[in-house]
């Protein structure tokens, strides 16, 4: 692993255990906000280790509401647990007519008619393997929008480089638009000067 760079490991049935129990140390200290992880991304080395965790996440003030967020933990050597670097949310639900609505499925559960749209969309696709391990949501525009995530490997890569990228990516079931990437981990490059764009508040602390 380069120090610095993300070195892309998707598992959407675990994670190293440091990182399982940061989760549940999070959803046991803050109130305001539930998380699932979705998937396991990868690691960075930088200061420490890095790693990055795909979640749902529920706001539970008012409304119930779902998002997809990025976890980001550090480990440092030596310490018995993960420090939460940041919580990043990557797709926010909307109520209004063409607002996103927020739907994970994983794996093996992600629906047929919607894996099907997602192959179609890339019938003749050169450059990159593009593998779908969870769809996030739907947006009513032009048609729907499914989003998913995905790892997306080049078929070319650069000698001695890991180019794989783990990344948004939207398709649309009339076609209207051509698939578009986000690139999840590209701004990522260190653990430092990251907003908390998120709710929840640690027990005790909520106003």
């Amino acid at each position: 692993m380069s120090v610095g760079n993300w070195t892309i490991n998707v598992s959407v049935d675990g994670m190293p255990q440091k990182v399982a129990t940061g989760i549940g140390q999070l959803n046991e200290k803050f109130v305001g906000a539930e998380y699932s992880p979705i998937a396991y991304l990868g690691s960075q080395i930088v200061n420490g280790t890095n790693h990055a965790v795909l979640a749902e996440q529920l706001v539970t003030t008012g409304k119930d509401t779902k998002n997809v967020v990025i976890i980001i933990f550090n480990e440092k050597p030596g310490d018995m647990d993960v420090t939460l670097v940041n919580i990043e949310r990557v797709i926010e639900s909307g109520d209004e007519f063409g607002g996103t609505k927020v739907a994970v499925e994983v794996g093996d559960k992600i629906n047929k008619t919607a894996m099907r749209l997602f192959e179609s969309s890339f019938n003749g696709f050169v450059g990159s393997v593009v593998t779908p391990f969870a769809l996030l949501a739907t947006q009513p525009v032009r048609g729907t929008d499914y989003i998913f995530a995905c790892e997306v490997n080049p078929i070319v890569a650069n000698k001695g480089e890991d180019n794989k990228k783990v990344a948004i990516v939207r398709v649309n079931d009339m076609n209207s638009v051509a698939p578009a990437f986000t690139d999840l981990l590209a701004s990522k490059s260190n653990m430092f000067g990251y907003a908390f764009t998120w709710l929840g508040a640690p027990l005790g602390e909520w106003p």
